[in-house]
């Protein structure tokens, strides 16, 4: 268990683009100016993403094998499909747990921050679901937060697993993942403040096409391979010869190597792998041309989903303006070490949170309590 607990999460690959994109359009604001940006930005995708389900919809895509696929892919395009959504540690044995006898708070908890701060404080989060069609909401595969503290000037990235079992306010106790695809943003912003007292301001959403697309854009991405990684990239793709060291990956090897979870210790040191990816992305966003740049954004916003209107995101990013600068960022990972139980509920390997403790910590870190 502490190999996993060493292993910081930081978000899956469909996230990186989320993040890639925002960046993006800071630049862009901050450089063409908000009359050239207008027009971009209406390229974004806002379509009725709260819309709820009966109890009978949410069953049927819970128990259709269709949707599985959807998430995971098939043998062609996917290094993981076929592993099972379940994932325990080698040679340790999970306790299973009534779904009765699981504590889960009564009522919300109370917020992080003070009301008298909130205005120090931005939460926007980002959402990937591992949906192939753009239209279709799915589980979330991964959900970062992201608080600016505006006092500090730091931005502090807050990767949710998963696979924690909580209370989803106004359905039931489930994998946290499985709330944005029954109520959408509004669901998940529930779910965030209900069981850890954070209060969500605005989210973008993702499908995993869009990771493909960029990379490619972006010319490829070099990121370095331990030999167990390449043999098992080219295992999937007989075609690539990657080696052990330094390799250029277009979109469809990085998200091979992204998706990899055989090697290691499952989502854990998946979460390594995204870091690895995000530090070569962003170095290649860094180098780009202002028209590059524009040409990257005009391709990926239509596959972007967003409860922000326009006006909100030009006045986020002039906010963000003068702190880009200096702006300090931080990682972390909910549930912390020592913070979580793998356990079994309803036939289903979960991580079932301390959340009083990850509260505790959530507090020293992006809270004022």
């Amino acid at each position: 268990m502490s190999k996993k607990e060493n292993k910081k999460g930081s978000g899956k690959r469909v996230a990186l683009i989320i993040l890639i994109v925002f960046l993006a359009l800071v630049l862009l604001v901050l450089v063409g100016g908000t009359v050239f940006i207008t027009g971009t930005l209406n390229k974004l995708s806002r379509p009725e993403q709260n819309e709820t389900l009966s109890p009978s919809e949410i069953e049927a895509l819970l128990d259709d094998n269709q949707y599985v696929d959807d998430l995971y892919g098939d043998d062609s395009d996917d290094a993981d499909a076929t592993e099972s959504m379940d994932e325990t540690e080698p040679g340790v044995e999970i306790e299973s747990i009534a779904p009765e006898d699981v504590t889960l708070p009564e009522a919300p908890v109370e917020q992080i921050v003070s009301e008298e701060n909130q205005d120090n404080y931005l939460n926007i989060l980002l959402v990937g679901q591992d949906s192939r069609d753009p239209a279709k909401r799915a589980r979330s595969d991964s959900m970062i937060l992201c608080t600016l503290d505006k006092s500090t000037g730091t931005l502090t990235m807050t990767s949710f697993m998963r696979d924690m079992y909580v209370k989803i306010p106004g359905y039931y106790n489930q994998r946290m993942n499985v709330a944005y695809m029954v109520g959408g943003f509004d669901a998940l912003y529930d779910t965030l403040e209900y069981n850890f007292g954070i209060s969500v301001d605005k989210g973008i959403a993702v499908n995993f096409q869009s990771f493909i697309k960029v990379v490619d854009l972006l010319g490829g991405v070099d990121v370095e391979l331990s030999a167990a990684e390449a043999n098992h990239v080219n295992k999937k793709h007989p075609e690539w010869k990657l080696t052990e060291g330094m390799n250029h990956l277009s979109g469809w090897a990085a998200l091979t190597y992204a998706r990899t979870r055989k090697i290691g210790s499952g989502d854990f040191d998946r979460s390594q792998r995204q870091r690895n990816v995000i530090t070569a992305v962003l170095a290649k966003l860094k180098d780009m041309s202002l028209i590059d740049l524009y040409n990257l954004v005009d391709e990926v916003l239509p596959m972007v989903y967003t409860d922000m209107s326009n006006a909100e995101i030009v006045s986020m990013a002039m906010e963000l303006a003068p702190l880009l600068k200096d702006l300090k960022i931080v990682s972390q990972r909910i549930p912390i070490d020592g913070g979580y139980r793998m356990t079994m509920v309803n036939e289903m390997s979960v991580l079932l949170p301390d959340l009083q403790k990850n509260r505790e910590f959530l507090v020293e870190t992006i809270g004022d309590m």
